[in-house]
């Protein structure tokens, strides 16, 4: 069952699941997450979805430095569906270069384009999380890799020995702080 926010006549977003108002920001945030999301107008019942999501991706296109470039953004105004399938050849292209990994990646945008219309938008969404799904793979690789260097560097003795005299070190400096403290209040 989709997360299901209630758009008031006021514009502002209400999650019904977390009982709170939420930004076009947070629901950006539960579709990162894979979570399905429904947005209803509150009055009529309307499916906001396809326009709350447009309105997300503007927002980001406006903030970013232009994921899509212009041309492609005036090609989906003017022929709608039509740019879809473009855009999945375009897609597909790219993705040769790209070996087994971009295969699988050209078959999941050609299954999502083949469905229609209403996956279109799935299309879109998957396009525009899977760059942030790689950073955030790639920062997970490299904090585990980092947090094993620090690991096998820290586990050297000699480099035991020097943390320990800086400790020492900073020890003395302390008390003596401690002292010239207890000084200066006589």
């Amino acid at each position: 069952m989709p997360r299901l926010i209630k758009r008031y006549g006021n514009r502002k977003l209400y999650d019904t699941q977390e009982s709170r108002y939420v930004t076009l920001e947070g629901i950006a945030a539960f579709v990162k997450q894979g979570e399905e999301v429904q947005v209803v107008d509150n009055d009529t019942g309307e499916d906001l979805t396809a326009v709350t999501f447009a309105q997300i991706i503007l927002e980001q296109e406006r903030r970013s430095t232009g994921f899509l470039p212009l041309p492609m953004l005036r090609k989906i105004i003017q022929q709608g569906e039509a740019t879809l399938q473009d855009l999945a050849t375009r897609v597909d292209r790219g993705v040769e270069a790209l070996g087994s990994l971009g295969e699988r990646a050209g078959r999941r945008v050609q299954e999502l384009v083949g469905r229609g219309a209403p996956q279109g938008k799935a299309l879109l969404e998957d396009i525009f999380s899977s760059p942030q799904r790689r950073l955030e793979a790639l920062q997970k690789r490299i904090d585990e890799r980092v947090k094993k260097s620090v690991e096998r560097i820290t586990s050297l003795p000699a480099v035991q020995r020097d943390l320990a005299r800086i400790e020492r070190s900073i020890a003395r400096l302390e008390e003596r702080l401690g002292r010239l403290r207890n000084d200066s209040h006589k």
